[in-house]
């Protein structure tokens, strides 16, 4: 039998000399450093002060300190050196409290060299055994502490239930969806689902399923809030179901955008819709060759005109909303409030004249310049002074008015024109709300100004204010800093 080799160090702890001499001589030729203690107290001095011993081999019955207390204070201190016992007083009852104490084996006196060596060479194998144990173990709880925390710190709640029906993982988003104060520490019934009986019924469904394609997926209204959730079998390759694994998705700001749109989306076409079908009347009647007086005929085209002019507006406000949107880069730069307002009255004098209004304007002396993009503001002043122009009525008057409000520019429109029911107010801004009243369905208009303005206004951190009483006119006053917020 060929004799293992032993790369060890090794602690013989005996009284008797003998033993000591002939168990050093025995794993020296084996390869083995060998150190002696004559009993358990010198043991104890020698195991504290050097660190790297691999195996202890120790007699039971010694002066000072026996063989159970040198392994009692080894398993207090959660050594790891492996323990070896030796003994010329085997018996049952010792044997059994010394493996509780944690020796790996117990080799009774007289031994044969050979069956040392053996029980040596067991020892330091299962002490890299276990030394690699350690390490897995290590990795392993690393590696489900960060699986830990990736999974807390993710947005989507996530819930993983094993065969038995009890959640093994959830996060801090699948809490706040369930209810609970935190993730429970330990495994836990499923019944901590029940308050969503649809979660419940598709977790239940996807325990069912023969392999791991084949998922349950829904969406789920849960406490207000809309979720797509999805589960899924956790099924290793060739093993059985393992348990579930669910992740939910609030997709409730999602869901609103998708409605918005669709709801925008029929708004424009029934925008477009009503004018082309009145232009395409209008154009039917002047080609179907009738002859019409030509008053008739010049108010038909001008009708026609006007359709037009609604639909290109409605074209122009809604690139204006995308432009909005989409966060255009802004052309900042000095602006004079009274060349500003010049310049919008004088672009409107065409549709003060049409609808037979005064236009005034009040201007605080020695304003400061306004910071903004000159489009910008074009845009926003613009859509309520032809607001104040279009709602007035004929010999009326709209005034301007600007001066300084603390740290910004207040413009006041004033008009003498239809006003605005008290119901209509807060839903003003609003895109395409229209006030529908009898006064005013002949006034052109497209519903998207004031939505226009309100965005606009917000990039710039101003506020809207508006008053107005029913058949004497309204007061937008529009109060924007002068010089814009930093971007974030």
């Amino acid at each position: 039998m060929d004799i293992p080799q032993l790369d060890a160090k090794v602690l013989i702890v005996d009284d008797e000399p003998g033993i000591r001499s002939g168990v050093r001589r025995v794993l020296t030729g084996c390869g083995a450093q060998v150190e002696q203690a004559s009993n358990g107290a010198e043991a104890l001095e020698r195991l504290t002060a050097e660190e790297d011993f691999d195996v202890a081999i120790i007699d039971l019955l010694m002066p000072a300190l026996d063989g159970m207390g040198v392994l009692t204070h080894l398993a207090d201190n959660e050594s790891t050196v492996v323990p070896l016992v030796i003994t010329a007083h085997a018996t049952i009852e010792t044997a059994i409290e010394a493996m509780r104490l944690g020796a790996y084996d117990y080799l009774p006196k007289p031994f044969v060299p050979m069956e040392l060596i053996v029980r040596v060479e067991r020892a330091l194998r299962w002490r890299r055994l276990r030394q690699q144990a350690d390490r897995l173990l290590l990795e392993v709880s690393g590696d489900k502490t960060r699986l830990k925390t990736i999974v807390d710190c993710l947005a989507d709640a996530v819930i993983v239930v094993n065969v038995e029906n009890q959640v093994v993982l959830s996060n801090p988003a699948a809490c706040e969806i369930l209810g609970l104060p935190e993730p429970p520490q330990e495994p836990c019934p499923l019944d901590i689902v029940s308050g969503t009986p649809a979660l419940l019924e598709l977790i239940r469904k996807a325990a069912q399923a023969e392999g791991p394609a084949c998922s349950a997926s829904a969406r789920l209204e849960i406490a207000d809030r809309i979720y797509l959730a999805r589960v899924v079998p956790i099924i290793p390759s060739g093993d059985g179901l393992l348990g579930t694994a669910t992740v939910l998705r609030d997709v409730t700001d999602l869901t609103r955008l998708e409605q918005a749109k669709s709801q925008f989306m029929s708004l424009v076409a029934h925008e477009l819709k009503s004018p082309l079908a009145a232009v395409q009347g209008f154009l039917k009647v002047i080609l179907g060759g009738q002859e019409l007086p030509p008053e008739k005929e010049t108010a038909l085209l001008q009708r026609c005109s006007e359709r037009m002019e609604g639909m290109a507006q409605l074209v122009r406000d809604l690139l204006d909303l995308s432009r909005a949107d989409a966060a255009p880069a802004r052309r900042i730069e000095p602006l004079a409030v009274e060349d500003l307002l010049q310049e919008l009255v004088e672009a409107n004098d065409p549709l003060a004249e049409r609808y037979q209004v005064t236009v005034e304007t009040h201007l605080e002396p020695h304003l400061p310049p306004l910071y903004a993009d000159r489009d910008d503001m074009l845009r926003l002043f613009g859509n309520l002074l032809s607001n104040a122009l279009k709602y007035n009525r004929p010999g009326g008057r709209v005034s301007l008015t600007a001066c300084r409000r603390g740290e910004s520019l207040a413009l006041e429109v004033q008009d003498t024109g239809l006003g605005i029911p008290p119901e209509a107010l807060s839903r003003l801004g609003e895109e395409f709300y229209r006030v529908n009243a009898p006064d005013r369905r002949g006034i052109v208009g497209t519903g998207l100004g004031l939505s226009l303005v309100k965005r606009t206004l917000a990039a710039y951190g101003g506020n809207l204010c508006i008053e107005s009483t029913p058949g004497e006119g309204s007061r937008f006053t529009v109060e924007i800093p002068w010089e814009p917020p930093s971007p974030e």
